[in-house]
């Protein structure tokens, strides 16, 4: 498919999208008018997916963008939909292959919602902010060859923030909590928007979530961990498969404390030995579960159970002596201490920068692999002696 039929196919989206939340609108969701524009809107995302999937729509001021270029030639079919979304403060959306159609019929309804009522994100129609950032490249050229020029335009791009699949990630695990299986084609959708949309060339802390409460703790945490086990792993030389199924183990290590009880998890101040007992099974029992799933990753299951195995052969589950630590459980394990030891939790305040730092020198080697550690600390920026000046 060419560009310019990709483009055209994008406008019709557009307008059958336009006319089916202006209808929804005016007349109730099951009017032959809505109903025929939804069944427009719905027939292009499809054939459309079938061609480039998953695609993203974003908002860059009163623009619609789409692959890095703006929407142009739709008149007042994209001029409304900007607005729509801008009213409901959507500023990306993005279109999954899989899309069912009761999906699209509650994108188009929330869209058409009067008042403050919000639109919810679904598993193929997922929703969020846009964090404008130059990238360094487009920087040095804003600053170099351009500079100066009158008129010369700034080019600006919508970079994926790992804030943004806090919802997809919250989604998947209550999944779980509810006891019914998981699909992990929402997990493989999510990594491939992260080893496609991030600037691989930034410290990965600006990429990262921060926590709003307790009870968001864990699934924050899961896109944390994401990010800096994938900014490692590819930093270490792994690509393509590999580095997506890296990826899925690092956003599904932690999937067992769904089934610890939430007054542990949240409890402040020291848990008893009994407490402790409990929460430590969430490795083992994370583990079993994912096995249980089709599709999924050997290396998940893996890092599920090993991520809170140290360097050293002591933490938790006890195995065998002759067990031998897999390197992707030795790099969520790195992720999964600095990303715990950054955030504010329940029984322990956030630390600063320069005290993790030196807490990653101490225990290197002994919870952590040495060169992994050190190759870590290195993508974070300061080394331990300039960190602790920091403090």
């Amino acid at each position: 498919m060419s560009d310019l039929d990709t483009h055209e196919r994008f406008l019709r989206v557009v307008s059958q999208l336009t006319a089916a939340v202006s209808n929804t609108r005016l007349y109730s969701l099951d009017h032959p008018y809505v109903e025929q524009y939804a069944d427009a809107a719905y027939t292009e995302l499809r054939d459309l997916l079938r061609w480039t999937r998953p695609f993203t729509f974003f908002l860059v001021g009163d623009s619609l963008v789409i692959k890095d270029r703006p929407l142009v030639g739709g008149g007042q079919f994209v001029e409304k939909f900007v607005s729509m979304l801008q009213d409901k403060g959507v500023e990306r959306v993005t279109f999954d292959d899989g899309l069912t159609k009761s999906e699209l019929l509650d994108f188009i309804t929330g869209l058409a919602a009067k008042g403050d009522v919000s639109v919810r994100s679904s598993l193929r129609i997922r929703l969020g902010k846009v964090e404008l950032r130059l990238t360094e490249e487009r920087k040095r050229k804003a600053e170099g060859d351009h500079a100066g020029e009158e008129g010369a335009e700034t080019c600006q791009e919508p970079v994926v923030h790992g804030e943004l699949e806090l919802d997809r990630i919250r989604e998947l695990y209550h999944t779980v909590e509810r006891r019914k299986k998981m699909d992990v084609r929402g997990v493989d959708a999510i990594v491939r928007r992260f080893i496609t949309g991030f600037l691989w060339n930034i410290n990965p802390i600006r990429l990262l979530a921060s926590v709003k409460s307790a009870h968001e703790y864990t699934f924050t945490h899961a896109v944390n961990v994401g990010i800096l086990t994938l900014i490692q792993a590819r930093n270490l030389g792994y690509t393509g498969r590999r580095l997506h199924e890296i990826g899925i183990a690092s956003m599904l290590h932690d999937v067992g404390k769904i089934f610890v009880p939430e007054d542990i998890l949240s409890k402040p101040g020291r848990l008893t030995p009994e407490e402790r007992v409990v929460i430590e099974t969430h490795t083992v029992k994370g583990g079993r579960y994912l096995m249980t799933l089709p599709n999924i990753p050997k290396i998940a299951v893996i890092a599920a159970l090993e991520h809170h195995r140290k360097y050293d052969g002591t933490g938790y589950p006890h195995l065998t002596q002759n067990w031998r630590p897999n390197i992707v459980g030795q790099l969520i394990a790195i992720a999964d201490v600095f990303d715990a030891l950054r955030s504010t939790r329940s029984y322990s305040p956030a630390k600063p920068l320069g005290e993790i730092m030196q807490i990653f020198s101490k225990e290197r080697g002994v919870a952590f692999h040495p060169m992994l550690v050190d190759s870590f600390v290195r993508l974070i920026g300061p080394s331990p002696l300039q960190a602790s000046q920091m403090n």
